[in-house]
């Protein structure tokens, strides 16, 4: 769009053109003159370096709004010139002047090939267009067209070629023995290059495709995600074999456990007759993580389909967006308007995050009026009462009053015109339960105490769980150092189950695949003293579960040189 400036030369005469005007173009000036009470001899001027180029030039006597074309002047870049408006009359004379830019558009160039990949010995067909800022196809000479292979060889070229029919088109058969990789097409108009790229490479249609029949997104608050994995053929027969899905919840690139595996699970199914697979996944296990906050709200779903007898495999991935809604209230067959004194009467629609009505639940309503005020009363048998006042001035105040006559009985009594809320807590006198934990961990340490400084010393560590499971997730093992000691973790890497060792600052972190049941693991590590430490303190040792961190429990280790 255009802006444009407007010229007021007399109470009822008035010029417009384009602020800006492309270079070489047909531009449009338009006049509007109103209930002239004289004949006016008007002139439009184009200025530039004292040189002016006269655009309109006419005598008027009457009304009238006309627009008329003139040509752009071809300039570089850009040019600010003037256009300068002269109205002269027996008892009437104006002059104005404004300002117009003139701006040259670059030519956009286009290449295009009739395919993204080729295998080696087939025809490249291409096609190159010239268009101006408005994609109008325009006549254009091209100084040369270049072919590229992956090694930037240049095989094939045509030079001082033009377009015919606005749009220049070529063709080049490529060798039998072509190299497989990225190649470039090249167009030169002027010192402008225009570049395109396409593949060569042994393309085989695939023998059959995966699709992932997945929600876009999943509420937290639904217990299942239910997936659809199918393998079909190219004539759409189904494949027979098995899939195996993997769903993850990435890490965010920022975070502080990116070195750390991702949440994930696991699932191999066998293909059904319609060569399709139903798994389906328990969203708690992505769920209230230490860390919840360097999570992505997303899931990504891999599958991978392995076709029986051939082992040949495809891929397919699709992500899935987590949201913490889950449900929704409306508001049916209200009225629009609303008569004080009247019944307000109405519906309410409970559904869940797919939209599936939910029955038999309990659906509080609150109002709240512009004025008024209640008092409610609360009396036992015994004597007990309490009043609360609720006006506008309070009604937003938490009020709260101790019974003293309990076990009895109560009643309330409310008078007034406002709505309130009364709730009644009841609480026992029960000792807080204990958390239980699977995972337990013992620690031993054992070492050449003659040094008085530089000892090395081995610390004995195990993890033993007593869960109902077989064995347990991938468990964490953090041993804190003791102050003024260091430790080689290199020599941890290749005990049972290992999956990896961490060293970050003072602490060794051991990831452990499992931990079977009611079998201790046990794990061996030596720390070596570099630094004399006075008063030297105990340091901890902590296990827990990876997908259920509250499964933990720790133990303390100390020095037996101290």
């Amino acid at each position: 769009m255009f802006a444009f400036y407007l010229l007021f030369l007399h109470l009822y005469f008035m010029v417009t053109f384009p602020a800006v005007i492309e270079s070489g173009s047909e531009a449009k000036l338009c006049v509007s003159l109103l209930r002239p009470n004289e004949t006016l001899q008007m002139t439009i001027y184009l200025i530039h370096n004292n040189h002016s180029r006269t655009l309109v030039e006419e005598t008027v006597e009457e009304e009238f709004h006309r627009c008329s074309q003139f040509k752009a002047p071809e300039v570089d870049g850009q040019s600010l010139q003037e256009i300068k408006v002269q109205v002269k009359g027996e008892s009437f004379e104006m002059t104005k002047k404004s300002r117009v830019l003139f701006k040259s558009y670059s030519k956009l160039t286009f290449i295009q090939t009739d395919k993204p990949i080729y295998n080696p010995g087939q025809t490249v067909n291409f096609r190159v267009v010239a268009m101006d800022s408005n994609f109008v196809p325009l006549e254009q000479k091209y100084s040369a067209v270049t072919l590229e292979d992956n090694n930037n060889n240049r095989i094939g070229q045509w030079m001082n070629v033009s377009s015919s029919g606005l749009i220049l088109q070529l063709s080049h058969k490529l060798n039998s023995e072509a190299p497989q990789g990225l190649y470039k097409l090249k167009a030169n108009i002027g010192n402008k290059l225009t570049e395109h790229h396409f593949k060569v490479k042994k393309y085989v249609l695939p023998k059959f495709e995966v699709t992932i029949k997945a929600p876009e997104q999943q509420s937290v608050g639904e217990e299942e995600l239910k997936l659809e994995i199918c393998g079909k053929y190219t004539y759409r027969q189904p494949v027979s074999g098995k899939a195996l899905l993997r769903v993850c919840r990435p890490f965010w690139r920022y975070a502080y456990y990116e070195d750390v595996p991702m949440i994930s699970l696991c699932l191999t199914e066998t293909l059904s007759r319609t060569g399709c697979a139903f798994p389906s996944f328990n969203i708690s296990t992505f769920m209230n993580t230490e860390m919840e906050s360097n999570l992505q709200d997303s899931l990504a779903v891999t599958a991978t389909v392995t076709e029986e007898g051939t082992a040949i495999s495809m891929v397919k991935s699709e992500n899935i967006q987590l949201t913490f809604q889950i449900g929704k209230v409306e508001f049916l067959d209200l009225p629009k308007t609303f008569e004080r004194g009247t019944i307000l009467e109405g519906k309410i629609k409970l559904t869940n995050f797919r939209g599936r009505v939910i029955p038999n639940k309990t659906v509080y309503i609150f109002t709240e009026g512009s004025d008024g005020s209640s008092t409610v009363t609360v009396k036992s048998a015994g004597g007990d009462s309490h009043r609360f006042d609720v006006h506008q001035n309070n009604k937003l105040l938490y009020q709260e009053k101790p019974l003293q006559d309990v076990p009895g009985k109560y009643s309330i009594d409310v008078k007034g015109s406002t709505c309130v809320s009364v709730q009644v807590a009841l609480f026992y006198n029960i000792p807080t339960p204990t958390e239980t934990s699977t995972l337990h961990i013992k620690a031993e340490i054992e070492g050449n105490c003659t040094k008085s400084f530089r000892n090395t010393l081995s610390l004995f560590v195990s993890v033993i769980y007593n869960g109902t499971l077989p064995s347990t997730n991938m468990v964490i093992v953090d041993i804190k150092l003791l102050s003024g000691f260091t430790a080689d973790p290199s020599a941890l890497k290749n005990s049972q189950h290992m999956e990896r060792v961490d060293s970050k600052a003072d602490h060794i972190i051991m990831y452990i695949k499992e931990v079977p049941r009611n079998i201790p693991m046990y794990y061996q590590l030596f720390i070596n003293q570099v630094l004399p430490v006075q008063n030297l303190k105990p340091a901890v040792i902590k296990v827990y579960d990876y997908y259920q961190t509250s499964d933990q429990s720790e133990t303390e280790y100390s020095s037996p040189c101290v």
